[in-house]
C-alpha cells in the first residue's frame, strides 16, 4: 500500500479593508437614524447595505489558499496541477521600485510564466524557497527510485 502524499498549502495574507468595516458601521448609523425618523424604506435599504459591507469585510479578512506544494508538483489554486518535471525557471525574483523592495515567486510551465507576489502570501521568501527545495528533492529521489525498480 502506498503512503499518503504529503503536501503544503500556502495561504494568502489576510487583507485589511477597514474601509469596508467603517462603511458598514457608518451605514448602520444611518439605518438607525432613518428608522427613528420612520423612513422605513431608507432604513431597510441601509441595513441591507450595512450587512453587505460587513460581510465583504469578513470575507476579505480571511486567508485563502493560493498554492499547494507536494512531492509530485505544484498547483496554483484555480489552475491545473503541474508536475515538477514541467516546471522551469523556478526563482524568487527581487523587485526594487524606488524605495520599495518586494519579492516575486516566478516559474514557467508549458511556456506560461506564473508570477505571485510573496508579499501577498502568508510565508516568507526564505521559507518558500526551503519548501520548494525540499519538495523538488523528494521528486528527484522518487524518480531515481522508480528508475532503479
Amino acid at each position: 500500500m502506498e503512503e499518503p502524499t504529503e503536501y503544503t498549502i500556502i495561504y494568502t495574507r489576510p487583507t485589511d479593508h477597514l474601509l469596508l468595516l467603517l462603511g458598514g458601521l457608518g451605514t448602520a448609523l444611518y439605518m438607525i437614524f432613518f428608522l427613528v425618523q420612520t423612513e422605513y424604506l431608507l432604513g431597510f435599504l441601509f441595513i441591507g447595505l450595512s450587512i453587505f459591507l460587513i460581510y465583504r469585510y469578513i470575507q476579505t479578512s480571511k486567508p485563502q489558499a493560493k498554492l499547494i506544494l507536494s512531492q509530485e508538483g505544484i498547483q496554483i489554486i484555480g489552475q491545473p496541477f503541474v508536475s515538477w518535471a514541467m516546471v522551469h525557471g523556478l526563482q524568487i525574483r527581487p523587485d526594487i521600485k524606488g524605495n520599495n523592495y518586494s519579492e516575486t515567486f516566478v516559474f514557467t510551465n508549458n511556456g506560461r510564466i506564473q508570477e505571485i507576489a510573496i508579499s501577498k502570501l502568508f510565508i516568507s521568501a526564505w521559507q518558500l524557497e526551503k519548501l520548494l527545495e525540499i519538495y523538488q528533492e523528494r521528486f528527484r529521489n522518487a524518480q531515481i527510485l522508480d528508475e532503479e525498480d
